[in-house]
């Protein structure tokens, strides 16, 4: 897979799987609870939203940031735009990936080509549908509670061992029917940490994992 391929696996986007005890020992009623969050944040499409991401990775001497906006259209149709540093849009429509970039080639490719990024995909989608049956196809999950009463986190590990090689988790973070933050782990060091809507406005001009971390879980 391209590096540029390869950004998108934030983003998000989300694995060695070594779960804690409580992910692997999970229930049906367990899981379900677990996930009481996503039936909150279903939104009706389209609906768009703007990030910020810093992506960080043992490559790069500072983390990368971009600015753009998400795009759902309904269904499997996302949408990734980025403003800034560069100018690209990246959409993924029928199994299918367009990634053009200002001054280059559009480029065209499968989804079964990047694991990673369909299961970006699946998260993303569950997530803004409230498809909690979809989650549980695919991923162990665990929730925990942070901040006030309200706040929440989901980290997600997925269930493959196949993209278990590549993904390491994804993390949700939000309060109550509002998602706040989305953390991709790659089984390689490599962490995207991507702050949405109001939040996004507050990305460091020198961000670190540590901050971002605690920014997501402190915003509620």
């Amino acid at each position: 897979m391209s590096p540029r391929i390869a950004k998108w696996t934030l983003t998000v986007l989300a694995m060695t799987c070594v779960m804690a005890p409580a992910c692997a020992a999970e229930t049906p009623t367990r899981t379900s609870a677990a996930l009481a969050p996503v039936a909150l944040l279903a939104r009706t499409p389209p609906t768009r939203t703007v990030f910020a991401e810093a992506r960080f990775s043992p490559l790069l001497d500072r983390p990368l940031l971009v600015y753009g906006q998400l795009s759902w259209e309904g269904g499997d149709r996302l949408e990734r735009h980025v403003d800034s540093p560069y100018v690209e849009t990246t959409r993924i429509a029928d199994g299918e990936v367009t990634m053009h970039r200002s001054g280059h080639a559009t480029r065209h490719f499968s989804l079964d080509r990047a694991p990673s990024l369909k299961a970006l995909l699946d998260s993303l989608v569950a997530v803004l549908s409230g498809d909690t049956t979809r989650l549980r196809t695919m991923f162990h999950s665990q929730l925990e509670r942070h901040g006030t009463d309200s706040g929440w986190s989901l980290i997600l590990t997925p269930k493959s061992a196949r993209l278990a090689r590549s993904l390491g988790r994804i993390g949700l973070y939000g309060d109550r029917d509002n998602l706040h933050c989305i953390m991709i782990s790659e089984a390689q060091g490599t962490e995207s940490i991507d702050l949405l809507g109001p939040l996004a406005a507050r990305m460091p001009a020198k961000p670190t994992r540590e901050a971002l971390s605690a920014l997501c879980r402190q915003a509620d």
